[in-house]
Parts: C-alpha cells; structure tokens; sequence
C-alpha cells in the first residue's frame, strides 16, 4: 500500500504557526530555543518520507539551534550583569497586575537580585521586579543627596569662604559671608549665607530690554524680595546665584555691587573658616571675635 506523504505533510509556515500559538498561551514574547528544537522534531515527524530532508539541510538547521542557544545563554549573562549594576540605583518599572490586567508602576531602589528558575529579578520596596519590566533608571548614588548634613552644623554663626559655581560653563566664583544655616539639597548640601558682597554683571532673566536703566531700575524695586543674578569676579568669571536683596550700589564707572541674603553656597567648597560672629539686629551690627 503506498504511503500517502502528501496527506501527512505539514508546510514550515503551519509548523511555525503551531509553534507561536503555544508560545502565545505561555506567555512569551517569541520562539525560544525549546521552540526551535520542537520544531525541528515537528519537522521530522511530519516530513514526507518520500522525500526526507537532506542531511546537508538538517545540519544546517541544526548549526541556526546551536547559535540560538548561544545567543539566548549570552543575553541571560547579559540581562544577569544589567541586574547587578542596577543596585543601588532608582527604578521605575512598568508591571502587569495579573487581576486586573492593568499596567502599574513600581518606582524605589533596588536593594538586591534574585535568580529564579532561569529569570531575573529586581528586590524594590520588597517585591520582585522582573528586570525587562524596567522601564527608567536613576543614579542612586549621585543623583540623590544622602549626607549627613549634622556634621556641617560648627560652621553656623561662622564668616567662611566658599564657591559658587555653574554646572554648565564650569566657571566658579569665590564668595564670603556669614552661615545662618546648613540646608540638605537634592543634590548636595548648602551653607545658607547672609552678608555676601558680590559683583553684578546682570540679571538672570529671560526678557530683554534696551532700557540702559533696566539693571538699576530691576535692583531698586526688589530691595528685601529674592533676586536672580549673574554675578562675576575679577576673570570674568560669570555664574548664577539666587537670594535676598539686602542692598546694592552702582560705581562711576557703571560696576554694581550688591549684598545677598539666604544665599546657598556648597557647603563643600567652603574652604576657609575665618570668625565666630556675634549677632546683633542684623549682620551689620554683628560682632567679629577670634576663637
């Protein structure tokens, strides 16, 4: 009786598509390397044996298994080394509730990894992450201020010297003045500086104006209100700063000096520690004493 292959014959495509249909139903996002080897076997097992496949194409096919697995045994070492470098670090992860089948959002650091049956997960808040859920990462170590800002407190009540500076140009200037306080930043900690004297090259503004008045006339109507200046030093120097308009005064030659309050100074770049001053009403009628 002769054997009917064409009756028993299944094409690549409908073995591929039985393929993904049970992918589909365990949730995966697309053929693996058990897939690849089940379908080879389909292959031979619905192969017309009046017409079996060559050796030189199964060796082939077999050669395309062995590098995918290599591949997928590498993207595990990979997707392992991208768990590990993120501890420590700030993540947001996009996770689907398997209830209600909604996307919600899981953001902390990452305390650990856990390995688990061939997967890989990230400890946040206590609950396993699936580290391919990660959707944003955060520099926990630097993009957030965990210092300790007690030990910083001796400085209160001192005249110090210090920089402020602009993290875009990187050009610094110098500043002194008195510390009120020590205030913890998002980034880094600040000396809240009262008294500091400095040179106002111009406003920090985004309007324009051609009114030759514009610096004086903006200074004289924010006298005791918090003004954004560029300031300067003797090598051009220019950076932002913010604070308290205490006063200010225009020379001859045009050279504006003003005198700001509640100004944050990097509590980091204070580099000489001159006076313990003694407060009266205000800074002016403060006491210097040598200690």
């Amino acid at each position: 009786m002769p054997v009917n292959g064409v009756n028993h014959q299944k094409t690549m495509q409908e073995i591929i598509n039985m393929t993904e249909n049970k992918a589909k139903e365990r949730n995966t996002d697309g053929l693996g390397k058990d897939d690849f080897l089940n379908l080879l076997i389909m292959q031979l097992r619905y192969q017309d044996p009046l017409n079996p496949v060559e050796d030189k194409e199964f060796i082939g096919q077999m050669a395309q298994f062995s590098a995918l697995e290599q591949m997928q045994n590498m993207n595990s070492s990979f997707k392992d080394l991208k768990a590990f470098g993120l501890i420590g670090k700030n993540v947001i992860a996009s996770i689907l509730d398997e209830v209600t089948r909604e996307m919600n959002l899981v953001q902390g650091r990452v305390e650990s990894v856990n390995l688990d049956g061939g997967k890989t997960f990230l400890v946040v808040n206590g609950r396993d992450v699936p580290v391919e859920s990660i959707i944003s990462v955060e520099d926990g170590s630097g993009r957030y201020n965990d210092g300790d800002i007690s030990r910083y407190t001796a400085l209160i009540g001192h005249k110090v010297e210090g920089v402020v500076y602009d993290p875009f140009t990187a050009d610094i200037v110098g500043v002194t003045g008195v510390v009120m306080e020590i205030q913890k930043g998002r980034y880094e900690n600040y000396a809240v500086m009262d008294g500091v004297s400095v040179n106002v090259a111009s406003i920090d503004t985004t309007l324009t104006s051609t009114n030759p008045e514009f610096r004086k006339d903006y200074l004289t109507n924010n006298i005791g209100q918090e003004v954004d200046l560029i300031i300067s030093d003797d090598r051009n120097r220019e950076v932002p700063v913010t604070g308290i308009l205490r006063s200010f005064e225009i020379a001859e030659d045009g050279k504006i000096t003003a005198v700001l309050d509640r100004m944050l100074v990097p509590v980091d770049s204070i580099h000489n520690i001159k006076t313990k001053y003694i407060q009266g009403n205000n800074i002016n009628e403060g006491e210097e004493v040598e200690e």
